[in-house]
């Protein structure tokens, strides 16, 4: 992971992972019922995206995309208040070790509705606590 100067560009490219982050979890709840697998998956990058957008806007890039826990790590080093997060990146980083390509890690552990759903709404969380992050510091970030 690198840092560099707050700018412009920095903020716009968090701009554009918050927006990736929203269209994730649209799409993750699209198809809860159709594909919970991909609705694992698609919570999980919308929470990787979010937690992006901050460490996007303070100057960082090049920032690790597989994992939840990981990105809420690095977050949480420079914002602590984050930490109150981890009980969700948990529940979405639970899906790693599932059978995401088809190919056995563990017996009977499957992608369920319910585990989708429940991927979802702790990725809903993570981006609802993020967003009120950015509205209580519009003066360091942009407006969500």
């Amino acid at each position: 992971m690198q840092k560099l100067q707050e700018s412009e560009r920095s903020n716009q490219r968090a701009k554009i992972s918050w927006e990736q982050s929203k269209q994730d979890l649209e799409m993750a709840k699209s198809c809860i019922r159709t594909s919970p697998d991909t609705s694992c998956l698609l919570s999980n990058q919308s929470a990787i995206n979010a937690f992006s957008s901050i460490l996007n806007a303070k100057g960082f890039f090049q920032l690790p995309a597989y994992s939840s826990i990981e990105m809420l790590n690095i977050c949480s080093s420079i914002f602590p208040e984050f930490e109150k997060t981890r009980i969700y990146c948990e529940t979405l980083d639970s899906s790693l070790n599932r059978d995401l390509l088809g190919q056995p890690r563990q017996k009977n552990i499957s992608f369920t509705e319910a585990f989708a759903k429940t991927s979802y709404d702790a990725s809903l969380a993570i981006q609802k606590i993020i967003k009120d992050y950015f509205k209580q510091n519009k003066d360091l970030f942009f407006e969500p």
